[in-house]
């Protein structure tokens, strides 16, 4: 579960964040904010389960915040941190769609309870997303038998390039999971030997590599964006543990994630 972070204090974003860890594991600290403005940004590029904001910060309100959030992302879930003189706003924000509020000074307790309700509304999102996407994949199931009894060579090669498309997305969508080129060929429908064939012939290079480049391509991402570490990229993009993930990069990219995030950092500073 993907979290933002989203204070103007400093040592509130080290609190909360510290909270999080001490409470449940599978909380990854996604980012951190320290105004209204960077949060929605943030939440535009990556779209974090779960943002922990303050109600007051500089640029943009919590209130300003949850309604562009909504507008994102109806599915990422809003707690809100409040000083009592707040509460007025926080009442306002729980009517428009927050999934709760933390009064200051934050209280671990109350944060683990908070988030433990949060946690159990995100697993049942995922189930209902796991829901939709079996019923779409039986849809295309049929769609493609319907496509292969009346549709001749030319739709052939269309459904190939579904099928590619389709496997893309699905990487794309699970990247940061351990997935298989037979997990993948399940979800298409394909014999994981004929997508391996397919891959070659249409993308130009294995399914492995692909997977690679995906993920390499998203660490960039969080290499360029953010401050996390890179024992939490890692993580966060699917490598199965840090010294794995600086190899693999080092390959690819001729030289380490830490390198090429100064590398980026220098470069912008240059052109501002």
């Amino acid at each position: 579960m993907k979290v933002l972070i989203a204070d103007d204090e400093k040592d509130v974003r080290f609190l909360v964040s510290k909270y999080l860890q001490e409470i449940n594991k599978d909380i990854v600290i996604a980012g951190y904010a320290s105004n209204g403005e960077e949060a929605l940004e943030f939440c535009r590029k990556y779209k974090p389960d779960i943002v922990i904001s303050d109600i007051r910060m500089p640029y943009m309100t919590g209130l300003e915040l949850l309604e562009h959030i909504k507008k994102i992302d109806e599915n990422i879930l809003c707690i809100f941190i409040s000083a009592y003189t707040d509460f007025a706003y926080v009442q306002e924000a729980i009517k428009n769609g927050a999934g709760g509020y933390l009064l200051k000074p934050i209280q671990k307790e109350e944060l683990a309870e908070c988030v433990a309700k949060m946690y159990g509304l995100w697993k049942k999102k995922k189930r209902e997303k796991g829901k939709i996407k079996l019923l779409e994949t039986e849809l295309s199931k049929l769609k493609k038998e319907y496509l292969n009894q009346w549709t001749g060579e030319k739709e052939e090669n269309q459904q190939r390039n579904l099928s590619i498309a389709r496997a893309k997305q699905y990487i794309e969508e699970n990247y940061q999971q351990n997935i298989s080129l037979e997990e993948v060929a399940g979800n298409v429908f394909l014999n994981k030997n004929y997508l391996s064939e397919l891959f070659h012939k249409e993308v130009g290079c294995s399914f492995s590599q692909y997977l690679t480049e995906v993920r390499i391509e998203k660490a960039k991402l969080l290499l360029r964006e953010t401050h996390m570490k890179v024992k939490e990229i890692a993580d966060m993009t699917g490598f199965d543990n840090p010294s794995y993930f600086i190899q693999v990069f080092k390959k690819t990219q001729g030289c380490t994630p830490n390198e090429y995030r100064i590398y980026e950092m220098k470069c912008r500073n240059t052109k501002s």
